[in-house]
């Protein structure tokens, strides 16, 4: 086992939103980094605007990371409307699993990206719950109770601005995220709250075995792994291998010439034969395919 990653995953991180502004920029992909506060719970924003002269909708594929995201999907002007007023759709996609997404010409979608747990912290949301009574994995958000929301769908109808949108869908998450923390304060559990974004870090770079993780914990390993599910909908283990796929994915997109055994290596992985095998069942293909096809899309660059 190699106990050094010779690339962070912050770095990579980086890296593939650059990379993602250039592949998707005929979605009219941007993003913006959320502010400071709410940054243990928040990866990103996300807005797209897709041109309405597009000859067809564009498919694109995503893979699970842990992450779970809010989509709100924007009324479509027409030529002769232009739908000012009207609210926009949410969603909150819970999945863990690889789907397509098909864009449709002049749709326009703004996303918050959560973390692994960050859904529980500022809208309540457990994942365990969701899981355990519906196979879904795109909930009607005005479903979930979400303190504010019919509130705040009304501010976003009131603007066609993306960073005003952003705004204001960050000062409803930052007025959650106080109601979350005053709840818990009331009940004398603040020390919990945060407790598994202060060891993500440590969970999903560790090069060590769980078992090494789990001997640095405040709690026993059998209260940390049923609040770590409560919060994420998954086990720490799931959630490691989650991210070692990421991981590769980002290393065979942006450095596609590495051998497969160099990216187990430095994925955290025993071997080839194990990044294999968790490759294929997070990504429905293998290392090598996914590695082809990022190749050829460097040669091709309207290929996606």
């Amino acid at each position: 086992m190699v106990l050094i990653l010779r690339y962070t995953a912050d770095l990579l991180e980086m890296r593939s939103f650059k990379r993602f502004e250039t592949e998707l920029a005929h979605l009219g992909f941007t993003h913006f980094q959320p502010l400071a506060s709410l940054r243990p719970w928040v990866q990103r924003y996300f807005h797209l605007r897709v041109a309405t002269d597009l000859p067809q909708s564009i498919e694109q594929t995503f893979y699970p990371d842990g992450g779970t995201s809010l989509h709100f999907y924007f009324p479509t002007p027409t030529l002769t409307q232009t739908l000012s007023g009207e609210e926009p759709q949410v969603l909150f996609h819970c999945g863990q699993s690889r789907h397509s997404h098909a864009f449709l010409p002049g749709i326009e979608l703004m996303t918050v990206r959560f973390h692994p747990g960050g859904a529980f912290h500022l809208l309540g949301i457990e994942l365990q719950d969701i899981k355990s009574t519906t196979s879904v994995t795109a909930i009607d958000a005005t479903q979930l109770q979400l303190t504010g929301l019919d509130q705040l769908l009304s501010q976003l109808a009131q603007t066609n601005q993306p960073a005003q949108r952003i705004a204001r869908l960050e000062h409803w998450l930052l007025l959650l995220s106080q109601q979350q923390f005053t709840a818990a304060l009331s009940q004398h559990k603040s020390a919990m709250v945060g407790l598994v974004q202060a060891n993500l870090l440590k969970l999903i770079q560790t090069q060590a075995s769980l078992e090494d993780f789990y001997r640095q914990l405040p709690l026993s390993r059998r209260q940390f792994e049923r609040r770590f599910k409560q919060e994420t909908g998954l086990s720490p283990a799931q959630l490691l291998q989650l991210n070692r796929v990421k991981v590769a994915r980002n290393l065979l997109s942006q450095s596609p010439n590495l051998s497969l055994v160099q990216v187990a290596f430095d994925c955290g992985f025993y071997d080839q034969a194990h990044l294999h095998q968790h490759f294929v069942r997070v990504t429905q293909q293998t290392p090598g395919q996914y590695k082809e096809r990022k190749m050829s899309q460097i040669s091709n660059p309207r290929s996606r």
